[in-house]
């Protein structure tokens, strides 16, 4: 069982209480579970970052948990930095083994991923360790605040809905096209919401993901978005949007 948390596309921190539900399903069905945690310092929420390591310890259970972590999110985002580390927990020591040969026959992270890995979980003390805490606090804040203008820009528009972003860099709106644009991606062969993203890409040049790529309940649709523009740019980006959506939404009414 793979859970992403902070989670991506939905953007959403998992409660302490949620995650010990999962945690209680995992060791119900016998189940390894795989957490992606590479969120774990984009927290917009007032509850904190729980990892499934700690749930899982909380509760005395013996089960097989796996945790990611990496530099190319979370607040770093050195995608070019190719780095980060996975933890085994209650594995079997034959089962190790064949993780640890299926590694030692692959190339691995170059020498600079290696290091910046090092700095990822051992941050800067002593003199550098003030600088370092401002930097980290002014990128949180910036992706607050961007996240706050996504979501009171595109909660304001018709037929969108889009809860509390939680954490991670993503959102996950819902959208309620109309029936006339759901009928005409459909004569195009293509999912609807996916024919509402390649208008507003050909519209805008703005790039959003079709929630059909993302397993949605069925006879819903979404699509997913970031923050990571600048201000600057966000706030255009933002505008140019609202602009596109309501015309689509006239067009297809």
């Amino acid at each position: 069982l793979v859970v992403i948390n902070p989670g991506n596309p939905s953007g959403n921190n998992l409660s302490a209480e949620t995650l010990r539900d999962v945690v209680q399903f995992a060791k119900e069905k016998n189940l390894v579970l795989i957490a992606d945690e590479v969120y774990q310092e984009n927290i917009l929420t007032k509850h904190p970052f729980k990892s499934m390591s700690s749930i899982m310890h909380e509760l005395n259970l013996d089960l097989e948990v796996v945790s990611l972590h990496s530099l190319s999110k979370g607040f770093l985002g050195e995608c070019g930095v190719r780095g980060g580390y996975c933890i085994f927990e209650n594995f079997d020591p034959e089962i190790m083994q064949q993780f640890v040969k299926l590694k030692s026959i692959e190339l691995c992270s170059n020498t600079v991923g290696q290091l910046s890995v090092g700095l990822m979980v051992r941050p800067p003390v002593a003199d550098a360790a003030a600088l370092y805490a401002k930097e980290k606090q002014d990128v949180l804040d910036s992706l607050r605040q961007k996240a706050e203008i996504l979501r009171e820009t595109l909660s304001a528009l018709e037929g969108i809905s889009l809860p509390e972003i939680g954490g991670a860099m993503y959102a996950f709106p819902q959208i309620k096209l109309p029936q006339a644009a759901i009928q005409e991606a459909e004569a195009q062969g293509v999912a609807p919401d996916e024919f509402y993203c390649m208008q507003a890409l050909e519209n805008t040049g703005l790039v959003v993901v079709p929630g059909s790529g993302f397993r949605q309940v069925e006879g819903t649709f979404h699509f997913r978005t970031t923050f990571l523009p600048t201000l600057d740019k966000m706030q255009r980006a933002m505008k140019s949007f609202a602009a596109f959506h309501n015309d689509f939404m006239k067009r297809y009414s």
